[in-house]
């Protein structure tokens, strides 16, 4: 009879540790999306600034292949920007990690990073920025101005 009890118990201590386990590796995912989602953003982001400085007279979404990305770089899925009067917004539209607009601001140290919401910047930092993003930038974007 006791035995049963000692199986139980076991069985009960090796769940929670499994789950336990399980939990860390779904956080460690999650730190290591948004790390890689934050960097390709970020080089993607120079590109099209200094493309937007050397063209300031454009309007609209560049191609990838006149921005001068390094030849190593991989675009992440979903990153896209716009550039408007030489200022680039560059921004990831769809699902993306909740903590990819404050991994950004701690990256780049800048309050001109947040999301888009009724057509305006929001910052984690400091709320709206009083920054109009275009149209063509999605609603709920995470965005990145420069």
């Amino acid at each position: 009879m006791y035995i049963y009890w000692i199986a139980m118990t076991l069985l009960i201590v090796a769940g929670g540790i499994f789950t336990q386990v399980q939990h860390t590796d779904e956080a460690v995912t999650e730190q290591a999306t948004i790390d890689a989602l934050s960097r390709s953003m970020l080089i993607y982001r120079s590109a099209a600034a200094e493309y937007a400085r050397s063209n300031p007279g454009f309007t609209g979404a560049p191609t990838d292949s006149s921005l001068n990305l390094p030849s190593w770089y991989t675009k992440q899925s979903g990153i896209a920007t716009y550039i408007v009067s030489g200022v680039s917004y560059t921004y990831i539209a769809g699902t993306v990690p909740a903590g990819l607009p404050a991994a950004l601001t701690e990256r780049t140290e800048s309050a001109t990073v947040g999301v888009k919401r009724s057509g305006q910047l929001f910052s984690p930092k400091v709320g709206n920025m009083a920054i109009a993003v275009p149209a063509p930038v999605p609603e709920g974007a995470v965005v990145a101005v420069y």
